[in-house]
């Protein structure tokens, strides 16, 4: 590896913060699941240009999550010789409406591949294949003075690193079938 210098915003915007949802896809809805390009120009190597292939009839799932309750991060794991990057996603998905327990209830045996988009519409992917991102969804009614109700989703993945996914986003709901 080359080092190369990393400057500053420079006065640029670095808002902080994600959007309020994401986008999820089943691992076994993928034909091809691209992988990052080659080490080249600095930060080439962190970014998915390629587009992701899916099945017939698949595609991303666009999931509401309440603005400002998401978070994700990125911390090395493992031991000298052996580090990676464990990425942890957490976010609320207001209410108790059936498709939200059915969902809470079906995708906690399921390895998913998640878009999370930053403020400035970046999308990072979470999960790759053979390395799936899974969420844990947690429930909580509130109480009627306070809180809120509805599913804390949490998921966490591993990885080499965070990467950029700046392939084409088709979403299930333009899928014709």
């Amino acid at each position: 590896m080359n080092l190369f210098d990393i400057e500053g915003s420079k006065g640029a915007d670095n808002t902080p913060g994600l959007r309020g949802y994401v986008l999820l896809a089943l691992e076994t809805d993928f034909t091809t699941l691209q992988k990052p390009a080659p080490a080249g120009l600095p930060g080439a190597s962190a970014v998915i240009t390629a587009d992701h292939v899916f099945k017939a009839t698949k595609g991303w799932q666009k999931t509401y999550i309440t603005l400002d309750s998401n978070q994700l991060k990125a911390d090395i794991t493992g031991e000298r010789d052996g580090r990676g990057v464990k990425i942890s996603f957490e976010g609320f998905v207001p209410g108790n409406a059936p498709k939200t327990l059915e969902f809470a209830r079906q995708i906690k045996n399921q390895g998913v591949i998640m878009l999370v988009p930053d403020a400035d519409g970046n999308l990072f992917q979470v999960g790759s294949e053979g390395l799936p991102c899974e969420l844990a969804p947690s429930y909580d009614s509130g109480k009627l003075s306070s809180g809120r109700r509805g599913w804390t989703i949490k998921g966490e993945a591993y990885a080499t690193g965070l990467f950029l996914y700046e392939g084409e986003v088709a979403l299930l709901a333009d899928v014709t079938p």
